[in-house]
């Protein structure tokens, strides 16, 4: 009896267990079947992304500015690689062991390769492919890295890029860990048409992590590189300005086309050299380039803010006479060299005698303008520099621009108290000297207005963007009138034209090409004066400015006369080149 007990309990034991592993059969194949697949597949398929290329930065002739090349990008795969791995490839090239642990540590299952390390010397990539299947988790991959032809020439207007940060992966999910993106100058500003779109690609894989091939089941994504930006800038203008200013320490350049506002070029000196920082510049070396005195990473023609000396004089003799303030006849007290007034005494460059606007304009004459500034007063006086904007930014498209400085009544208060101020300032503003600051940028539209009489437009690096040699947009240039007459700004461009010819702007003549401009020096103590020049051609019918500060050097007619001078020659020689084409 107790034996058959026995039995029948085995027997129910052995069904219980009979039924539980069907169910658990039934639910690995029917409930969970989907899940395991996935995971099998996982196990023996690698997903590879391929990297778009980055657009290109053309120059207005198509030369580029901004590039790519192929390179071998070393990456690990989290989930596949060890310890032993990582200290066999530390003895080939040299890792950052902080940034592998990390990947390590937060993305165990990630079966994506990651890059570790870019654009390795071929022989070092060719050491670890023969390697290859002693080093699981690792892979050897091609990719495109940015690449800066023109370098410290127009790093400033290119800008360069960065690796991506944690915040900006969160913000857009575009990107990927191992994407760089524009951190500076239009690489920035069109950075959303310049990123190219990665593919992907499947590949099988064996028990050791080695690629066997794809998989025709799984149709590859191919990558898509980013669209092509082509900017106004004349490459070989932006290497002659910067060849210019290479004799000096420091300075700035910029050129406009005046029939459609578009930058041929835009200089600062000195500069720095993108491709080191896109790669990622050594820690000693950033220091050096942050603490040189000379601000390589300033970008001069647009944030850095000068007094405009002299070369203000045409803008604020122009509203004078719009406002019948003056006339092109009106004389002041003669020049004997100085001005006194109060218990000060203000300087002029020569002794004059009794000018007409057209000859204080000429000469320079700065006794002329000491006494218009007073006769125009403080509050008029400001009034005339906020017409011409010196304290709005142009809106160029670049990051970075500042605005210039207008000392009104408001703001001399602050400075010095309520009242706590003297009239000679103004003495002093009256020849762009003191508190007035305008940028290069800012300087070279005014005198864009004042050689077309009011009408000016709005200053652009981008010309146009392509996508597979299919334009997709262009700029459309934005004409600004200022309500100036004629009249006036005739009387003013004579006496331009008659700087160049025979007075302080000589240093920019050229012989069968009538050129029109003004000097100015600014006063920098207790180091030596800026020197100024803008000039334009042809005189009569403009059709290129340029405006070049360079600092620390003395007169402008002696030593930014003669850049501009060369800029317009080398722009008149290639236009006359391809007419005759």
């Amino acid at each position: 009896m107790a034996e058959c007990t026995q039995r029948k309990s085995l027997l129910i034991f052995l069904g219980i267990c009979f039924i539980a592993i069907i169910v658990k059969l039934v639910s690995l194949q029917i409930f969970q079947g989907q899940r395991y697949f996935r995971l099998s597949e996982a196990n023996h398929i690698r997903k590879v992304y391929t990297p778009g290329a980055r657009g290109k930065i053309l120059d207005r002739n198509n030369n580029p500015l901004a590039d790519t090349r192929p390179s071998f990008a070393l990456s690990i795969i989290p989930c596949e690689i060890d310890l032993r791995t990582i200290t066999k490839l530390n003895k080939i090239v040299e890792l950052d062991s902080n940034k592998i642990n990390t990947l390590i540590h937060d993305q165990t299952y990630l079966r994506t390769p990651i890059k570790v390390k870019r654009d390795i010397d071929i022989q070092i990539a060719s050491q670890i492919e023969e390697l290859l299947s002693e080093l699981p988790g690792v892979t050897i991959e091609i990719e495109p890295v940015r690449i800066y032809p023109c370098s410290e020439t127009s790093a400033h207007i290119i800008g360069y890029l960065g690796e991506i940060t944690s915040e900006e992966l969160k913000s857009d999910s575009f990107y990927k860990p191992w994407h760089y993106v524009g951190r500076h100058g239009l690489e920035a500003i069109y950075e959303k048409y310049l990123r190219g779109q990665d593919g992907i690609r499947y590949t099988e894989i064996d028990a050791l992590g080695r690629e066997l091939g794809p998989i025709p089941e799984k149709r590859e994504i191919l990558p898509e590189p980013g669209c092509d930006i082509v900017l106004t800038i004349d490459i070989e203008l932006q290497k002659l300005a910067y060849t210019l200013l290479s004799q000096y320490q420091r300075g700035a350049v910029v050129g406009l086309d005046l029939k459609d506002g578009g930058v041929l070029c835009l200089v600062s000196y000195p500069s720095f050299n993108p491709e080191l920082l896109t790669k990622g510049i050594p820690y000693k070396e950033w220091v050096r380039l942050t603490s040189d005195k000379s601000a390589p990473l300033i970008n001069r023609a647009i944030s850095a803010v000068y007094s405009p000396g002299s070369t203000i004089k045409p803008a604020i003799s122009l509203l004078a006479l719009e406002k019948n303030i003056i006339s092109e006849n009106t004389r002041f007290n003669p020049c004997y060299g100085e001005f006194h007034f109060g218990n000060r005494i203000f300087r002029c460059l020569g002794k004059h005698g009794s000018l007409i606007l057209h000859d204080a304009i000429v000469y320079s004459c700065n006794v002329y303008f000491y006494q218009l500034a007073l006769k125009l007063g403080l509050d008029k006086y400001s009034e005339f520099l906020s017409f011409w904007e010196i304290d709005r930014k142009t809106g160029i498209d670049l990051p970075g621009e500042k605005r210039g400085n207008i000392p009104n009544r408001s703001y001399l208060d602050t400075k010095y108290g309520k009242n706590r101020w003297t009239s000679g300032l103004l003495v002093n503003y009256g020849v762009g000297q003191g508190e007035i600051l305008v940028t290069p940028l800012r300087l070279a539209l005014i005198y864009s207005a004042l050689a077309q009489e009011g009408e000016y437009y709005q200053p652009h690096l981008l010309k146009e963007i392509r996508k597979s040699d299919s334009v997709i947009y262009r700029y459309q240039p934005q004409k600004k009138l200022l309500p100036v007459s004629k009249y006036s700004c005739e009387i003013i461009k004579n006496a331009l034209c008659d700087v160049v010819s025979y007075g302080t702007g000589w240093g920019a003549s050229i012989p069968d090409i009538s050129v029109a401009g003004k000097t100015g020096t600014a006063e920098n103590p207790p180091r030596r004066d800026h020197a100024w020049f803008v000039g334009y051609a042809p005189a009569n019918n403009p059709e290129v400015l340029f405006c070049a500060i360079v600092e620390n050097v003395g007169k402008g007619g002696a030593y930014a006369a003669p850049i501009v001078r060369e800029l317009i020659k080398k722009y008149f020689q290639q236009r006359d080149s391809v007419a005759h084409e």
